[in-house]
Formats: structure tokens, C-alpha cells, sequence
């Protein structure tokens, strides 16, 4: 609650909400209330929207939106890698984690051997980032899974492969 005192200001339109910055002992559904509440401003949730149920859920807790990242990922319109694609439905990867491994922030992704490997991780964004480029390139050109950064959401598993104007359907019913 103190970052969204703090984050009020003159420029500032709406705050996104995440689930995984919403506090282990408070929700995100509890918190949009109360930060709106703080702040005035709108509020946008995001983090494991992937149905219309988690949809309807934030719209009825206060927000005025529902971001939604990985829903996205298989559909035609994504940018993604094929390879990062057809990841997110592969019986290997079996679970998420949040790592540094290879930009230096904080981002969730699928535990891949990269990922496991660099646990340890520091802080160190951009420098993690630009020294593991080139890597990401090469292990996307040779087909290398283990060593993409496979950016995904708990959710992933959910991730339909339909046109993205089929998922807006889904999730908003």
C-alpha cells in the first residue's frame, strides 16, 4: 500500500495490479479496491487472467480492465518464436519460476536448464540481458529450448492456440 501512495501523481492515468506483486498475505482481488481507494485512479489487474471467470472476478473487485499476457502467446497474431510457442504446451516444462537469469530482472518463466543453471542470478539488469543475447539468438537458431527465455505465466497451460480475436471471446464471454 505504501508503493501506491507513493506512485500518485499529475501524469499518472491508471496502475496495473499484478497477482505476483500483490503481497503473499493479500490478494490481488483485495487489493485493487484498496489502491484505487488510495490512489483515485483506475485500476488494471494482471497476472493468471487466462479465463473469463478470472475476468470477471477483477472487473467485479474494482478494476476497469484485465491485462492478459500468456493467453496470448500461441495464437497466430504473437510474435513469439515458434519454438517459445509450441514450449508452452511441451509435457517438459512442467512449472514457472521467477529468475534473473537471463536479462538480471525479475521476470517468470518456464524452468528451463538455462534458468536452473543461473539460480543465482544478480541483479544486473541491462548488462544480464545484453551478454545473454546473443546466446538467446544462437539457441533459437539451432532449436535450443533449454536455453530460450520462454517467458510465461502460471497459466501457460491454458494458452489456446486460436486467433487472438477467439481468446478476446473467451475471456470476456
Amino acid at each position: 500500500m505504501r508503493s501506491a501512495c507513493r506512485a500518485t501523481g499529475p501524469a499518472r492515468t491508471g496502475d496495473v495490479r499484478e497477482r505476483r506483486r500483490a503481497g503473499r498475505d493479500r490478494g490481488l482481488l483485495s487489493l485493487i479496491g484498496e489502491v484505487a481507494a488510495v490512489t483515485g485512479r483506475p485500476q488494471i489487474a494482471a497476472g493468471g487472467i487466462m479465463g473469463r471467470r478470472q475476468v470477471q472476478a477483477v472487473l467485479a473487485a474494482g478494476a476497469v480492465a484485465a491485462q492478459c499476457g500468456t493467453a496470448f502467446l500461441r495464437s497466430p497474431e504473437s510474435g513469439a518464436h515458434p519454438l517459445y510457442k509450441a514450449a508452452l504446451a511441451d509435457p517438459r516444462y512442467t512449472a514457472t519460476t521467477v529468475t534473473r537469469a537471463f536479462s538480471g530482472r525479475p521476470a517468470r518463466g518456464l524452468v528451463d536448464e538455462f534458468i536452473m543453471d543461473h539460480v543465482d542470478a544478480p541483479p544486473a539488469y541491462p548488462e544480464i540481458n545484453n551478454a545473454t543475447g546473443p546466446l538467446r539468438a544462437a539457441a533459437a537458431a539451432s532449436g535450443d529450448t533449454e536455453r530460450m527465455s520462454l517467458w510465461a505465466g502460471q497459466g501457460y497451460r491454458l494458452a489456446a492456440e486460436l486467433p487472438a480475436g477467439e481468446i478476446v471471446d473467451r475471456l470476456c464471454g
